[in-house]
């Protein structure tokens, strides 16, 4: 008998759904009153459970944010891993779902992204070396099918490491704007980010008027178009504007 795709998903447990609970009441209290200002009290109150609840989940809160790290930065790695070595996928598709993937998982954690952001510092030396070999490895899976495109012909010749980067950024500068409770989903926005990026990459794309360096006017591109799907996601927001191209303190 053939299985029903549209079969629903199997629900977390209970003890994932209070882990889940845990790392985001923690997420927020780490951006709200810091890592360094927040204890394992504050969590366990935010949680409304005892500490000795809360030690059957994480012994630490130190390991709290190596579980966020490990959710969120070296998942983005593995992410990454499993689009770009596939050689037979063509370029433009591989970068389309090497962007839904990263953006997806950044969409559906921003809170926990920014946590991650900030927080690294305070992370054991061999989890902090662990997260920036995963920040390198999606980089280079970017790098990789970029280059790939470029030699194909699908892409504009072009720095790739830089379209890399640019591409990155705007995917993860989403943590710092994203509201669920917004006009767009989470999937449609992601969806909008890898068409940006494909357009302003494209090899058929027309570059911006007189003759302007490739790199700059694909970068430009994908700035202006980011600063378009800002202002429809929040329009009471005027952030954007000032903040695209800068990383977030």
């Amino acid at each position: 008998m053939k299985k029903d795709s549209t079969a629903a998903k199997p629900r977390p447990s209970r003890n994932d759904a209070q882990r889940q609970t845990i790392l985001d009441a923690a997420s927020l209290l780490f951006i709200e009153k810091g890592f360094g200002g927040t204890n394992f009290n504050d969590i366990a109150d935010a949680v409304g459970v005892t500490r000795t609840a809360l030690y059957y989940y994480f012994p630490s809160k130190e390991t709290i944010l190596e579980a966020l790290t490990e959710d969120i930065t070296e998942k983005a790695g593995k992410l990454a891993q499993t689009v770009s070595r596939r050689d037979q996928m063509p370029a433009d598709e591989a970068l389309r779902q090497l962007i839904l993937r990263h953006a997806g998982l950044i969409l559906s954690h921003p809170v926990q992204f920014r946590v991650v952001e900030r927080s690294e510092s305070d992370l054991p030396e061999l989890r902090r070396a662990a997260a920036q070999n995963a920040r390198r490895a999606v980089l280079d899976h970017f790098v990789a099918v970029i280059q790939r495109g470029i030699q194909s012909g699908l892409f504009r010749h072009t720095d790739a490491h830089v379209a890399a980067f640019s591409i990155i950024g705007m995917c993860n500068w989403c943590a710092w704007w994203f509201d669920d409770r917004g006009a767009m989903s989470a999937d449609a926005v992601a969806a909008s980010l890898a068409d940006f990026a494909l357009r302003a990459l494209s090899a058929g794309e027309p570059l911006q008027a007189g003759g302007a360096d490739p790199l700059q006017a694909a970068v430009d591109q994908i700035r202006d178009a980011l600063g378009v799907l800002e202002k429809q996601i929040k329009p009471a927001t005027r952030r954007a504007s000032a903040a695209i191209g800068s990383s977030p303190k």
